[in-house]
């Protein structure tokens, strides 16, 4: 068996030498050469009964190089296997390496080559335990987000008027508008059909003007209060109406004429609306309408408590567990394995981020094995089924069920992705059994603004250290 010797450069690393003698080679490269021999289809031969002289002369340097390569390979797959070291990377050839005679009848004396590997240091899990408190946000103001949501809900199932008398916030108007010059009608101005949403409006002495007015009323104004356009081609094209390619010289202020207001009403409280827009026999009463939306509400907002729950897991355990990891091993590794697309600045400046990253994948690892977080191909399948179920909304016979599913899962990506889903949420729930969890109420507003700005850094986070 060939001879391995370990060298440890530092808490990570270690350089591992294989040497292999030629008492060793020998009886295995006669072996493959008979093996070879036997199985070889040479021309001018029948299989088989080449001369083994031939044998050597043609085939035997590249025996001789093949089985070295092998016996390599698999004393450093057996080393690493019974090592039970967290090996990270691949092993990488390391040192300088003598030319090696692969000649059959005149083998060297002993073959020896060096591979530097690295691995995580070790480390015991710190922070899985009840003295850790983590806070779960929740929403403050779910009845006012939920009254909100039914306000909108009526206006969508509200029909559409189109009033003569007066003109309020919500109301949309279509003003023939004509150019002016000082106070008459410019000679071959420029003329449009402008439509003006109130509440978009951002001059509010315009906004106060046409509150008071009626359809067929006509009236002055700069047409650069209309909307807040921060863009000329903005202004040009949706309030103007100007072609993209039409350069003249147009002026700010123009007459108009209100040739139509419309107004969307609100959908009454009553069983049309209800069937309407939650279905049939849920939803009977205002009441009833709050609760059903406040569940839809309370699913959005959990879901994006719960990642903020476990990005705040993460930032704790890295913090309280600041594994070693060999980092000149993988700054070497990273050059070798992306050699001629990161340049040493990319890997110097991605560096840290990916190092972190790393050192994240090595703690979920451990917390996976410490709390047997496992997702299973039946998981998989039955993710399966409850989303086919939810798109369907409907009762379906196994046999249809049964063959969708089959499918579903004919594609691998989809499945890693359900995988990677499921195994998260598991994790997710293993670590809450272990830690303290405590709700803390704030504003909507408030937690929108904290998931943007986590949603950010983690996209930020994700693009620096993906160097592999």
């Amino acid at each position: 068996m060939p001879n391995i010797v370990r060298k440890e450069q530092d808490n990570t690393s270690s350089v591992l030498s294989i040497t292999i003698t030629r008492d060793e080679l020998k009886p295995l490269v006669q072996q493959e050469l008979k093996s070879f021999r036997q199985r070889a289809n040479i021309r001018g031969f029948r299989q088989g009964q080449a001369p083994v002289d031939f044998v050597k002369r043609m085939y035997g340097s590249s025996i001789v190089s093949e089985t070295v390569n092998r016996m390599f390979s698999d004393e450093l797959m057996r080393f690493l296997r019974e090592s039970q070291l967290d090996i990270l990377g691949q092993p990488m050839l390391t040192g300088d390496i003598k030319p090696f005679s692969f000649k059959i009848d005149q083998l060297d004396e002993e073959y020896t080559i060096h591979y530097e590997v690295g691995y995580v240091g070790a480390f015991e899990l710190q922070g899985l335990d009840k003295k850790q408190t983590f806070e779960r946000l929740t929403v403050s103001d779910l009845d006012a987000l939920a009254e909100k949501d039914l306000e909108y809900a009526r206006k969508r199932m509200g029909g559409r008027t189109n009033p003569e008398n007066d003109i309020q916030d919500n109301d949309l108007l279509k003003v023939a508008a004509r150019e002016l010059d000082g106070d008459n009608i410019k000679a071959d101005g420029w003329e449009t059909t402008m439509t003006i949403f109130l509440q978009n409006i951002g001059d509010e002495s315009l906004k106060t003007q046409l509150l008071g007015l009626k359809k067929g009323d006509t009236f002055r104004f700069n047409a650069r209060g209309v909307e807040q356009q921060g863009k000329e081609e903005m202004y040009r094209k949706y309030i103007l109406n100007l072609p993209a390619d039409d350069n003249r010289v147009v002026g700010d202020w123009f007459e108009g004429t209100i040739e139509e207001v419309s107004r969307v009403g609100e959908a009454e409280l009553n069983e049309e609306f209800f069937t309407g827009y939650f279905g049939e026999g849920r939803v009977n009463s205002k009441e009833e309408a709050v609760d059903a939306l406040k569940g839809g509400i309370l699913e959005f907002y959990d879901s994006r408590a719960e990642a903020l729950l476990m990005r705040s897991f993460q930032e704790r355990l890295l913090e309280l567990n600041r594994v070693e990891l060999p980092e000149n091993f993988l700054k070497n590794w990273l050059k070798a394995t992306n050699e001629g697309r990161l340049t040493d600045e990319q890997i110097a400046q991605e560096f840290p981020a990916f190092l972190e990253n790393l050192r994240w994948t090595v703690i979920r690892d451990r917390i996976k094995e410490m709390l047997v977080v496992e997702v299973s191909d039946e998981d998989v399948r039955q993710e399966f089924r409850k989303r086919l179920l939810r798109y369907f909304q409907a009762e379906l016979p196994e046999n249809v069920i049964d063959s969708a599913l089959d499918r579903m899962l004919k594609d691998q990506k989809e499945v890693k992705k359900v995988q990677d889903e499921l195994e998260w949420d598991k994790l997710t729930n293993a670590i809450r059994r272990e830690v303290t969890i405590v709700d803390k109420a704030i504003p909507s507003e408030e937690f929108q603004k904290i998931v943007d700005e986590i949603s950010n850094k983690a996209q930020t986070e994700q693009a620096q250290g993906n160097l592999v």
